[in-house]
């Protein structure tokens, strides 16, 4: 999916780009936060469809690498998850992204599940760079937006949805399938899996783990597996293809 950002350009395709971005910075306003994103997530996909500013998308890759944070548990719950005062009340919760998400510029968050129906296909997430509660009008306008916004994506995935398809299958199979944000995941992943002999998903969470050792996006490092720069080894390491460490 092609992922926006508050200075671009509207774009005009098969998803009514448009129209979320449209959604996210009128939500920024309407609810007086710092930044929106929505993304899109199935069980193996994780697509970053707009972010308001850099922090959101910060922190929407904090999460994909981490495996943790609001908008996973909105997305896995099915509802939502507000988060008045990250440094008091996330930390024992999701160790692991907690004090990053803070350090990168957000102190309260709010992820609002986007639904298909019954079946879960997505998350609008809002952040605060100051502490505060999102007040019950303030949540009512979000939880709106956001079913603005699933309206519109479902709109994207309408064809695949009339043949019958589930969200998921239509989300993984929309005709954004070749710009999505993060192409190499799932090639590495398939490597990893041949290299360590694990599953599919300890295979993503090996990457995971690498590149939150080393400070560095998922995909980068799933970039230099694929390109054969970086090896995973059954010792639990990933290593230079010609230098033991982790990625460079």
């Amino acid at each position: 999916m092609t992922t926006r950002s508050g200075g671009d350009d509207d774009a005009h395709g098969p998803l009514a780009i448009t129209d979320i971005a449209d959604l996210c910075r009128s939500v920024v306003q309407l609810v007086e936060v710092d930044g929106a994103a929505i993304t899109v997530m199935s069980g193996t996909t994780r697509e970053l469809v707009y972010a308001t500013d850099v922090v959101s998308q910060y922190l929407d890759e904090l999460q994909f690498t981490t495996g943790q944070g609001p908008c996973v548990d909105a997305f896995h719950r099915g509802r939502t998850v507000f988060v008045a005062d990250l440094d008091n009340e996330a930390e024992e919760h999701w160790p692991g992204f907690a004090a990053d998400a803070s350090d990168g510029g957000a102190a309260a968050l709010f992820a609002f599940p986007l639904r298909g129906g019954t079946t879960v296909f997505g998350v609008l997430e809002l952040y605060r760079a100051t502490i505060g509660e999102l007040s019950d009008e303030f949540a009512a306008v979000a939880q709106l937006t956001a079913d603005a916004a699933a309206i519109s994506l479902l709109e994207a995935f309408a064809p695949g949805l009339g043949a019958g398809q589930s969200v998921d299958e239509a989300v993984e199979d929309s005709p954004l399938g070749d710009r999505r944000t993060r192409p190499y995941v799932n090639l590495a992943v398939g490597m990893i899996t041949v290299q360590m002999r694990v599953s599919p998903t300890e295979a993503l969470a090996r990457l995971r783990a690498a590149a939150y050792s080393a400070r560095r996006p998922v995909d980068d490092i799933a970039r230099e597996v694929v390109e054969r720069k970086v090896r995973f080894s059954t010792d639990d390491t990933a290593s230079d293809s010609t230098t033991k460490g982790q990625p460079s």
